[in-house]
């Protein structure tokens, strides 16, 4: 193992904008293309800050959703790399490696020393960030948690709050929610105009809160009388979901062929979110 080598390649990334911005200007340390073959990745436009994201696996994606729902969360970077403060080593997690007496990880394939990234940096409304370690409960091993230790001093150091999460911490029902609706917080690639929604909510509302009809029973009624394309209404509902004009149970299935159980309307949604999830 050489520290030459990884080096290199973080001079070459670093020069790429790695693991560097914030908000839309953000990069993960490692592309889509890299990750690809090691599984199925998700990469969802994020409401926050208009990026994809990348994510390795489904439990990392359902976090997200989570977080990108959370009123309490202003940005989220993934895939953060730990490096020095003049981004072109590691010798700090080496370091840190060293006086725990614990191996630093290393690139199985090369057995090169690698780079240590944590899964996400979570930055809040309040100014404060929280580094999180995701890892499936079942791999949560001797080993993961000597590696998870660098990660926590790293942090620590920094001032910066580090947490484990896995996937008892996500709340699935929840999550799965958010994905049915989070695709069309920007309305823009539908073609669908704020006059359009502001129209075919106010047609919509007063049939919905009957809770008499299945939402896809009223949607095709307003398309039908807007002159809409087949589902945009159905893409509206979604839309006023997910941007909390109508506030809905999240812990309960939102499901499209029964009525939609309204909780509340709102023009302007005070910041709650779901910050219990987030933190």
């Amino acid at each position: 193992m050489t520290i030459k080598t990884v080096q290199t390649q973080i001079q070459r990334w670093v020069k790429q904008g790695r693991g560097q911005g914030v908000g839309m200007s953000y990069n993960p340390w490692f592309t889509a293309k890299q990750v690809s073959s090691s599984g199925k990745t998700f990469r969802p436009k994020g409401i926050k800050n208009g990026r994809e994201h990348l994510f390795l696996s489904e439990w990392e994606y359902f976090y997200f959703l989570l977080l990108d729902w959370s009123d309490s969360v202003v940005d989220v970077r993934e895939q953060f790399p730990l490096l020095d403060s003049q981004l072109d080593n590691i010798e700090e997690t080496i370091e840190i490696a060293k006086v725990l007496n614990v191996a630093h990880p290393i690139e199985p394939k090369t057995n090169e020393l690698k780079v240590i990234t944590t899964d996400f940096l979570v930055r809040f409304r309040d100014g404060s960030e929280v580094a999180v370690s995701f890892k499936p409960f079942k791999k949560i091993t001797a080993r993961e948690v000597e590696k998870m230790e660098i990660e926590r001093i790293y942090w620590e150091r920094r001032g910066v709050l580090w947490e484990l999460i896995t996937d008892k911490d996500v709340p699935v029902m929840y999550a799965k929610n958010v994905e049915q609706v989070h695709s069309v917080s920007d309305l823009s690639k539908y073609q669908i105009t704020k006059s359009t929604v502001d129209k075919g909510k106010k047609l919509m509302e007063p049939l919905v809160m009957k809770r008499h009809r299945k939402l896809t029973d009223i949607t095709n009624e307003v398309d039908d009388k807007l002159g809409l394309l087949p589902g945009n209404s159905l893409t509206i509902a979604r839309h006023l979901i997910i941007t909390k004009k109508w506030i809905v149970n999240m812990e309960q299935p939102i499901d499209v062929n029964a009525p939609l159980q309204i909780v509340q309307i709102s023009e302007d949604v005070e910041k709650e979110g779901i910050g219990k999830y987030a933190n």
